[in-house]
């Protein structure tokens, strides 16, 4: 009975860790096709609540961060879902926060900056050096994106 013990706890650790990793990596998160047309990159499944509660995964999402000069950047040829870029929890007198780029080239995009679970700005698409300061921010300050299908690349800097 004490082999059979012995035996049976590893070969159980295995197969419940690999039911674990499997769960992981299948997701029921599907790609979002674009159905608006290449020039408009507003989003149509993904809402403003989906973005505020984070309530879908994200797929296809890469990241690059730059400690020189302290930029990070995201990009995807196919990004699909909401993701939280930057969050911190802050009691200040100021909150700045720049993009340097948002480059959206096809699909659905959509990056917003929220405090405390309220969205108080959306960044444009395709534009340079956007910079929005919060003055007395109080709470959970969070930079999110969302994407449906969206080929992307984004640069931003906290200050």
């Amino acid at each position: 009975m004490e082999k059979l013990k012995k035996i049976l706890l590893p070969v159980g650790a295995v197969i419940f860790v690999a039911v674990i990793v499997v769960m992981m990596f299948t997701s029921d998160l599907e790609h979002i096709e674009d159905t608006n047309g290449a020039d408009n990159y507003s989003l149509q499944q993904i809402t403003d609540s989906n973005i505020i509660n984070m309530d879908t995964g994200a797929l296809n999402l890469k990241i690059t961060e730059d400690i020189i000069s302290n930029t990070v950047t995201y990009s995807s040829d196919k990004f699909t879902g909401v993701e939280e870029i930057y969050g911190t929890n802050l009691v200040g007198n100021r909150f700045e926060i720049t993009v340097y780029h948002a480059q959206v080239n096809s699909g659905n995009f959509k990056i917003v900056l929220l405090e405390d679970d309220k969205i108080v700005h959306e960044f444009k698409l395709n534009e340079l050096m956007q910079t929005y300061v919060l003055e007395n921010p109080s709470g959970h300050i969070a930079l999110r994106i969302a994407g449906e299908s969206a080929d992307f690349k984004l640069d931003y800097y906290v200050l």
